[in-house]
């Protein structure tokens, strides 16, 4: 069985922006049901993805008025949706992440998180 990226990420994507605060951050992720978003920069030509910033990122921040560019992890990986789902967990496990952004021709269009790895094992087992 051999999988991609695009049959197991989920789309489609918000983004938050550098300028962000941690309040607004939380108020996306409690409104969409995300545990991480990409913090980009938009140009006319492309999304530059600067971070992701993740609930874990938050969890501990009290004051909502902090910017995002002071908790985002600026460890990020980003994969085409075409990238082989083993491929990308090796990436995700060697960088010891656990969301990959997914691009194609300069734009966001997904993202994977361990728990849609758990969620391919329980759909198509292990070792069977």
């Amino acid at each position: 069985m051999s999988l991609t990226i695009k049959e197991i990420m989920s789309a489609p994507v918000t983004s938050c922006t550098m300028d962000t605060n941690v309040g607004k951050v939380r108020d996306l992720m409690k409104l969409k049901g995300f545990s991480a978003l990409p913090v980009v920069t938009v140009t006319d030509e492309d999304i530059q993805v600067e971070g992701i910033v993740t609930y874990r990122d938050i969890a501990g921040v009290y004051d909502d008025n902090v910017p995002v560019t002071q908790v985002m992890t600026q460890r990020i990986k980003i994969v085409e949706p075409d990238t082989d789902v083993q491929r990308a967990a090796h990436y995700m496990s060697g960088a010891e992440i656990h969301h990959l952004v997914v691009k194609r021709d300069g734009r966001i269009v997904g993202m994977v998180s361990s728990a849609d790895y758990v969620a391919l094992v329980a759909r198509y087992g292990l070792g069977d």
